[in-house]
């Protein structure tokens, strides 16, 4: 069993392990088998222009293919009700039968090292010291339990964070922004004492305190995530909430959801 930080570094550079199983058990949203997975990352460089360079955590559901769990509905187990899901407005932007398929393989081939037999977990903190942690790559944070994220990232430099699930699981406010997809959502997750991140329409205003998110195209794209480190919910050294207008393949299906009409 690895017992340092160090330790499992050398492992990851020997790609003995692809990254480590941060929880493997019942989801908190339905109880059904998840795992929650930390990838290798590189600290210098990424193919994510938007995040930059992090490391990447997926939330799936352990016992099926992520593409067969959306069919089947079943992702709620890792999603929740968020209605950004292929079963509600199904305007995630997430590819899922690309990264989120190919980490499921690699767990299937046992490429990640797991806690209690392959690597101790006190080393978690120290681990991901000084590191940019982004929370739920795919799957919403909420869906594992917050001390493992807490623990995980507890030294890290900066996190990154979003979760539809604020309304059940307060406590992840200290890590992650109340991810919300009108200024009703807004203005309730506020007043619980969440920082925000919203989803917009072109038309509509910023609300007062909210900025628009600085690595989005409707402000030149002048940084990435990892360098603006503001989406870390309360422990963010940022104050200010942050929105996004609806972009990429998926927008037109926020636009359609947001006026009420019907998505084929």
């Amino acid at each position: 069993m690895i017992k340092t930080a160090e330790a499992m570094r050398q492992a990851l550079r020997r790609d003995t392990f692809s990254g480590l199983i941060l929880y493997q058990g019942a989801s908190a949203l339905d109880g059904a088998p998840i795992v929650a997975i930390a990838n290798r990352y590189e600290t210098r460089k990424s193919n994510n222009a938007k995040t930059g360079a992090m490391v990447q955590s997926f939330i799936i559901r352990s016992d099926l293919d992520p593409l067969a769990a959306i069919k089947a509905g079943l992702d709620s187990s890792v999603c929740g009700d968020c209605l950004a899901r292929p079963a509600n407005a199904g305007f995630c932007y997430v590819q899922v039968g690309k990264s989120v398929a190919s980490v499921y393989g690699a767990f299937l081939r046992g490429r990640y090292a797991a806690p209690g037999a392959d690597y101790d977990p006190a080393i978690l903190a120290d681990l991901y010291a000084d590191s940019i942690f982004r929370l739920g790559a795919y799957g919403d944070p909420a869906a594992a339990p917050y001390a493992i994220w807490h623990e995980a990232t507890r030294l890290a430099k900066a996190r990154n964070g979003y979760t539809h699930q604020w309304r059940r699981f307060p406590e992840f406010k200290a890590l992650c922004m109340a991810s919300c997809d009108d200024a009703a959502d807004h203005a309730e997750a506020k007043a619980a004492g969440w920082r925000t991140f919203r989803i917009r329409l072109a038309y509509e205003p910023l609300a007062r305190r909210e900025i628009a998110c600085p690595a989005s195209a409707e402000s030149g794209n002048k940084t990435n995530c990892a360098a603006c480190q503001a989406c870390g919910g309360l422990q963010a050294k940022a104050k200010a909430d942050v929105a996004i207008v609806a972009h990429g393949p998926t927008a037109r299906r926020f636009e359609l959801f947001r006026n009420g009409q019907a998505i084929a």
